[in-house]
């Protein structure tokens, strides 16, 4: 790969190093929300970049969350969790603040392709009761919000025969299961303690119309291409948030790098916002011939993405060019693929 200075390229790349450079949006996590006080914070977080505040003011979303709505959801309105207690698990409530912002979903990715990515910020409107979840003693699970968010969105893409990976409290298999275009549900978990739980309390309280199998083992065993290639959609959860998550998500896709349109691995673009970084500092230097200075921890990945883009013979000369390869969900799973 062959990158040519213009002027249009050398001021793409001065905005992307101004967006690495700025916090602004992380200040607004926890901030406190009010009806009276809705209004100015949008306001500021125009200011701070958040595409969602840009435009006109008519389309701005608003900040606050029904806790009647996520109550009274599908899942929470059939299923108690509060059945849930035996030798290893256990539940508490625990009153929780609304009106405090708290991120939804997954990364937002920069609709310019700038790296001023963001998060979708919301507040409950009032207090509303969150359920841990505890494994022997140990907190293993949170029921909350953000958690139904970013199962939705695969729950509703699943067709046809579904393998997921992480049992958890159910909820992808549940919504899953309410999705008319799935036939069958398989999920593969690593404790035999989840398992018993989940069918002894869970899974007696999900719809019984169509066959769920649970299978004891372990995801990087089974996710290999022979055994992927009997399912119409597969979906993974086995980590605990973006910090674990891109090493897994790499580890699998070494493994095997299925077609986008047939996996997903939850919170994705979290666990991928680092490489839209790292993918812009490669090009950086490439474009400036300096070297690169990156924390160790992610050198091999910086090598990754350098074997990747050194076996290109395409010459660079538009920015959409250096922002395609940024932000395509394929070629960072090509890259990440990679042995």
């Amino acid at each position: 790969m062959e990158i040519q200075s213009t002027k249009e390229i050398e001021a793409f790349c001065s905005r992307c190093r101004s967006h690495l450079q700025s916090d602004d949006k992380n200040s607004f996590l926890g901030m406190h929300a009010t009806k009276a006080n809705e209004a100015k914070i949008q306001a500021a977080m125009h200011d701070a970049g958040f595409a969602e505040f840009q435009g006109d003011i008519n389309t701005w979303p608003s900040l606050f969350l029904s806790a009647d709505a996520w109550e009274r959801s599908s899942y929470h309105s059939h299923v108690s969790l509060d059945l849930v207690k035996n030798e290893h698990f256990s539940y508490q409530t625990e009153n929780t603040a609304g009106h405090e912002l708290f991120n939804t979903d997954c990364i937002q990715k920069d609709p310019k392709r700038e790296l001023n990515d963001w998060m979708k910020l919301r507040a409950m409107d009032r207090n509303f009761d969150a359920i841990y979840l505890y494994q022997d003693d140990r907190d293993w699970m949170m029921d909350a919000p953000s958690e139904a968010a970013t199962n939705d969105v695969p729950a509703a893409k699943a067709h046809g025969n579904v393998l997921t990976f992480g049992l958890g409290i159910g909820y992808f298999i549940y919504m899953a299961l309410m999705n008319p275009r799935v036939d069958t549900v398989t999920c593969i978990e690593s404790s035999s303690q989840v398992i018993e739980m989940f069918n002894r309390f869970l899974y007696p309280q999900f719809p019984q119309n169509k066959k769920v199998t649970i299978i004891e083992g372990d995801a990087f065993a089974y996710y290999r291409q022979e055994h992927l290639s009997q399912y119409d959609y597969v979906f993974t959860d086995i980590w605990q948030s973006s910090i674990d998550g891109l090493s897994c998500i790499e580890k699998l896709l070494m493994q095997d790098n299925e077609p986008l349109d047939k996996t997903d691995f939850w919170i994705e673009d979290s666990c991928f916002e680092i490489m839209w970084t790292l993918i812009f500092l490669f090009f950086d230097a490439q474009l400036h011939h300096h070297k690169i200075s990156i924390n160790p921890h992610y050198a091999h990945l910086m090598h990754k993405i350098q074997k990747y883009f050194d076996a290109m013979d395409v010459v660079i000369h538009d920015p959409s060019q250096l922002q395609f390869y940024m932000y395509d969900t394929a070629t960072v799973r090509a890259i990440l693929a990679q042995q």
